[in-house]
């Protein structure tokens, strides 16, 4: 076992280059592994830590479960206090949704949420970092975060209201270390007092925190609690106990969907590593033949292989972990998180495994094919590789895969299951991968036709060298399938996802602007609208209204075609041409439409008839002879004052309903990016190590007159072919995948048809097509430098 490690490690060394080009797909698969565990485990110990430190001083919580009606809750905290063993109880507020503006008009943009401060200190939570926390009307802390984002000091005054509120003006007294949370990065902690909390929301809290008194137990203080004020009453520990399990519970379904992609990450490495350690055995064929040659037996040429993939893997796992702490320090920016990542022994153990592991077992069936060379080989030319035909068995295989996967994608479309697709996907993808030494060659004849028709000879005999050994070319071009398959299906489903916005837009908007909460509530504050219609820049106004008629029970909408007229639900009982009373006065009805006991009616019926209809949106387009860049200045400087109103063209709107669309799309993007990269990996490390391989060949026509520019021209063909052949393949396979998703979704009744985005495809390719290029530049130059003489006299 000695000797055979010593000569692993000498072969290791003397090879350096093969071995870095070995391991550096294994670097990136365990890098993404360790990055995701890194960042999840950060995020974990934030979430599950800021679950702790919000019931830091709370020993009980008081919340109704259904038995304190709507005018009980204002004195529920008095009630609370009478209980024997409470030291003192006060009200508690969330409020989401709130809009806020710097005290110049600045927006300042995310989903902010507020809080209040106990009066009583023991019942606080949250502690002031610089400042002090709000102790009067007016005055407000913001967390220090985001304060410092959006260049916010201490007594500057900042605006808030609540979605539908008029805005208030409060001044910054102090900054606090807590945020939102993890995720929760573009919105703001704001801290109130209990009163003006309770004035932004409107209503009474329904929640008390409760500090129980010196010598009684949490438990004991919570079970008095509920028996005499019959309300739920939850104790510290169960609190901190529920917080940190939703906490871990959420954390833990992103480290499973990161994980994912890292599986995938690895499955492409192991894919590389396969394919590289095939073509380095194949090379080393003469080296093998001597050692047995001189006495090594088959298991310990064996030991040798398998001990080398275990050395590589182990260098690699080093180099990984190294960068997976890059990647972890990374993905809060990609997926907007913030967390600190965490380094663990687990971590360091898996790096370990899954490095060594991958490689040992990618390197096991290239090591036996390997033992498999005759003594009598190190006398032949072992330059030339006679490739082997696929299997019948295999061949047999694989078309039963991709009919069943086939017909399981049509049958998808058929019955609206998006988990059948899965199913479909996985057989097709399986069939594909057992047929690739048939099918890859095909293509890429069929794809280099168009190059070798430009290119003449030169190219031709790229073409010629890509498709030489089946097994090779279809090994190096699947892991860049399944890279470009992945990406693709996501990028499809997305942008076929964002058509229905477009539609929805054009179907809403009826002027150039529309105007609305943040929140998208339909809450717009009532003197919103006159704000606007003093601008002389704007005109063609279109506000919406929403109220409720008490005495007739319906809920009444804008949408009437003209005054005096309504469109009605079928379930009022009248027809069309008939009479319906809305808030006494009479209406002709003009169609019945569906819904359940509603109404629409104009706008200015709408404010006639009710004296306070709920201002939901406003349309409005740009004054006759007005510039829609100055009619948009107009509406900007009107919500200024209105810090929870917002303005959107109609590319704006698009782009917010898909926001979160195309926020998932990108992360999911970059993170199969890794896939992508380490298939381009993989073509690279074939031309670097083919190159090696043809030495002599390319010496012979070198000296029968190819020159360099011509050498180099050959392996970047070589290069672009591959490079081409596994990105259309991936995009056909990605484009049937996605009609089966699509047709899923259709069954279901949202209506998505496949829209094909030839930019974002173009770009893909496009990639692939320059990593392809930039890979071959060095194994060309390696290749055209080496003199003639001395490439002849190489024995491989």
């Amino acid at each position: 076992m000695t000797a055979v490690l010593r000569l692993t490690l000498r072969t290791a060394r003397a090879n350096l280059t093969r071995s870095l080009l070995s391991s550096l797909a294994v670097v990136l698969g365990v890098a993404f592994v360790c990055g995701s565990l890194m960042f999840t485990d950060g995020l974990a110990a934030a979430m599950t830590g800021r679950a702790a430190e919000q019931y830091r001083n709370v020993d009980v919580q008081v919340e109704p479960d259904g038995t304190v009606r709507a005018d009980e809750s204002a004195d529920l905290a008095e009630r609370v206090r009478k209980v024997p063993g409470v030291r003192a109880a006060e009200a508690t507020w969330q409020l989401y949704f709130l809009g806020l503006a710097a005290a110049d008009g600045r927006k300042i943009r995310g989903e902010h949420r507020a809080v209040n401060v106990a009066a009583d200190e023991h019942l606080r939570s949250l502690a002031a970092a610089e400042g002090r926390l709000p102790s009067a009307h007016g005055e407000v802390a913001l967390d220090k975060d985001t304060a410092a984002r959006e260049h916010l000091r201490i007594g500057d005054g900042v605006m808030v209201s609540n979605v539908g509120g008029d805005a208030a003006t409060y001044t910054v007294v102090g900054l606090t270390t807590a945020s939102r949370g993890p995720f929760d990065s573009d919105g703001v902690l704001l801290v109130l007092t209990s009163a003006d909390v309770e004035a932004l929301a409107g209503y009474p809290s329904t929640t008390v925190i409760v500090d129980a008194a010196d010598g009684v137990p949490d438990e004991e203080l919570a079970a008095r609690i509920s028996a005499a004020v019959g309300v739920r009453a939850t104790a510290h520990d169960e609190l901190v106990h529920q917080a940190q399990n939703e906490a871990v519970g959420n954390a833990n379904t992103f480290r499973t969907g990161l994980l994912g992609f890292a599986v995938i990450a690895v499955a492409m490495a192991a894919f590389v590593i396969a394919n590289t350690f095939t073509i380095v055995l194949a090379q080393r064929t003469r080296e093998i033949a001597l050692l047995r040659l001189v006495g090594a037996t088959r298991r310990q040429v064996f030991r040798s292989v398998v001990l080398e993939a275990a050395v590589i893997g182990l260098g690699g796992s080093g180099l990984g972990l190294a960068l997976g702490a890059l990647v972890a320090f990374g993905l809060p920016a990609l997926v907007e998180v913030r967390v600190d990542p965490l380094v663990s022994v687990k971590t360091v153990l898996v790096a370990l495994g899954v490095g060594v592991g991958v490689t040992v077992l990618a390197a096991l069936l290239p090591a036996r094919r390997g033992t498999t060379v005759a003594p009598v080989a190190a006398l032949s030319d072992a330059a030339v590789q006679v490739a082997r035909p696929t299997g019948r068995v295999r061949r047999v295989f694989g078309v039963l895969a991709v009919a069943a996967g086939l017909a399981g994608l049509a049958a998808a479309t058929a019955a609206g299951r998006t988990e059948v697709t899965v199913a479909g996907t996985l057989l097709t993808i399986a069939g594909f991968l057992l047929l690739s030494p048939v099918v890859v060659p095909a293509v890429v004849r069929l794809a280099g036709r168009p190059l070798g028709a430009l290119g003449g000879a030169t190219v031709a005999l790229a073409l010629r060298n890509a498709v030489r050994n089946p097994r090779r070319i279809a090994t190096t071009t699947n892991a860049l399938v399944v890279g470009v398959t992945l990406v693709g299906t996501f990028t499809l489903i997305a942008k076929s996802a964002e058509a229905p916005a477009e539609r929805r837009a054009d179907a809403k908007l009826r002027a150039q602007f529309l105007v609305t909460d943040s929140a998208d509530f339909g809450f717009l504050p009532a003197g919103l609208l006159d704000a606007l219609q003093r601008q002389p820049q704007l005109g063609g106004f279109r506000p919406r209204y929403e109220t409720y008629d008490q005495d007739a029970s319906l809920e009444v909408h804008t949408g009437a075609p003209r005054p005096g007229a309504a469109d009605v639900t079928a379930d009022l009982g009248v027809a069309a041409g008939g009479t319906v009373t809305i808030h006494g006065r009479p209406f002709t009805v003009a169609s019945v439409v569906s819904g359940t006991r509603s109404v629409w009616l104009t706008a200015e019926d709408i404010t006639a008839v009710f004296d306070d209809p709920r201002l939901a949106e406003v349309q409005l387009d740009p004054a006759a002879g007005v510039s829609k860049a100055d009619a948009r200045a107009a509406i900007d400087r009107t919500l200024n004052a209105f810090p929870a109103a917002v303005a959107y063209d109609h590319e704006q709107y698009v782009e917010r309903l898909n926001a979160q669309l195309n926020q998932g799309l990108e992360v999911v993007t970059a993170l199969l990016a890794m896939a992508v990269v380490i298939a381009l990996i993989g073509v690279a490390n074939t031309l670097t190590l083919s190159v090696v391989e043809r030495t002599r060949e390319n010496a012979l026509l070198r000296a029968v007159g190819l020159t360099r520019r011509e050498l180099r021209l050959t392996l970047a063909a070589e290069a672009l072919v591959l490079a081409l052949t596994g990105t259309l393949i991936g995009v056909a396979a990605s484009v049937a995948i996605a009609l089966s998703v699509l047709g899923a979704i259709e069954m279901h009744g949202s209506g998505l048809s496949l829209v094909m985005p030839w930019d974002r495809l173009g770009i893909l390719l496009g990639v692939a097509v320059l990593a392809a290029l930039a890979a071959a530049v060095l194994p060309a130059r390696r290749a055209a430098r080496q003199p003639i003489a001395v490439s002849l006299a190489v024995e491989d």
